[in-house]
């Protein structure tokens, strides 16, 4: 049977990070024998929970040319008011909860529009709301780590399960699924991708760019509530730094799950894939007694290598690939 050139190429292509993502998991089973032991498995998928629910908000800033570094000090207040109005305030958790996430889109909200009104980069907006947002955490908790162990439906959110598996993996799914069929299927996501392509060329074809960023910033501070109020939910606490660093875990899944961040394109499924590796990498090294000092340059390396798998296979003859620079 004769292989089809093109149609071995675009597959190869098509589930190109997927291979990269066995590769490294063939790679840790060998450095690791306990990498795929089920419980260390279930300790993985946790962590991924959380960087896919911020993924799912998080990858619409890039894909329209911005970027969005507030997410970790969004989750981690988020925490620190949910329990203030369920525990101090006396709020049913549900009303609580939704009042948490009306909070977050306010927050997005004026992300938003800063970055369109007044013509500030995103990266400097969003860097300086990260910066605010954890002053605000440390004033509401008083700088405590704040041991949240009721009501126990808030709870039942981070630790209970659902036909064998924890509830925030189906929050993840549900979020995931949402976000692709939002940006695949839909105007917005269209004309997301057409003001992260061109600019003028969607201004010219009747989209509206400023109203686009102040949505895809709502969109990115939600995500990042739910994964702080799972966050505080799985972990029985909140405290400022709750979520510290997994801003740049959000941005390496998206990049690697190939998003670029020039803008103009993205894949939710990709960068689902690229937090299971970031997840799976950051694992690994912690099952090697990696000291910790190690692990920024040892995740640096994986990822860059990551990217250029991912970005081009050299294959002989006809099966190369490969995107010119």
């Amino acid at each position: 049977m004769k292989l089809d050139p093109l149609k071995t190429k675009r597959l190869i292509a098509d589930f190109r990070l997927f291979f990269v993502l066995l590769l490294v998991m063939a790679v840790l089973t060998i450095l690791s024998p306990r990498f795929l032991k089920l419980d260390n498995l279930s300790n993985v998928l946790w962590s991924v929970c959380l960087i896919g629910i911020m993924c799912s908000g998080a990858i619409y800033s890039p894909i329209t040319g911005g970027i969005d570094l507030s997410v970790a000090s969004m989750a981690a207040l988020s925490g620190i008011i949910a329990n203030v109005l369920m525990n101090k305030a006396g709020i049913p958790w549900v009303p609580a909860l939704l009042l948490t996430l009306v909070f977050g889109a306010l927050i997005g909200y004026i992300n938003g529009i800063v970055t369109t009104r007044f013509r500030v980069p995103a990266f400097i907006v969003t860097m300086a709301a990260k910066t605010y947002l954890f002053g605000l955490a440390m004033l509401v908790s008083n700088g405590d780590q704040i041991t949240i162990m009721q009501p126990k439906g808030f709870l039942a959110i981070g630790v209970g399960k659902f036909l064998g598996l924890p509830i925030p993996i189906y929050i993840m799914v549900v979020l995931i699924i949402a976000s692709h069929v939002l940006l695949k299927h839909t105007v917005f996501g269209r004309q997301a991708i057409a003001v992260g392509a061109n600019e003028v060329s969607a201004r010219l074809s009747g989209v509206d760019p400023d109203r686009v960023r102040v949505i895809v910033y709502v969109l990115s501070a939600v995500a990042a509530t739910v994964a702080g109020i799972v966050m505080a939910s799985l972990t029985q606490q909140a405290y400022a730094a709750n979520a510290g660093g997994y801003e740049l875990d959000v941005i390496t899944a998206i990049v690697v799950g190939g998003t670029s961040l020039m803008g103009g394109s993205g894949s939710v499924a990709g960068a689902l894939i690229g937090a299971v590796m970031v997840g799976f990498i950051n694992n690994g090294l912690n099952l090697l007694n990696m000291p910790s000092a190690f692990h920024p340059l040892v995740t640096g390396i994986v990822i860059l290598l990551a990217l250029r798998l991912n970005q081009g296979i050299s294959l002989p003859g006809f099966l190369k690939l490969g995107r010119k620079a």
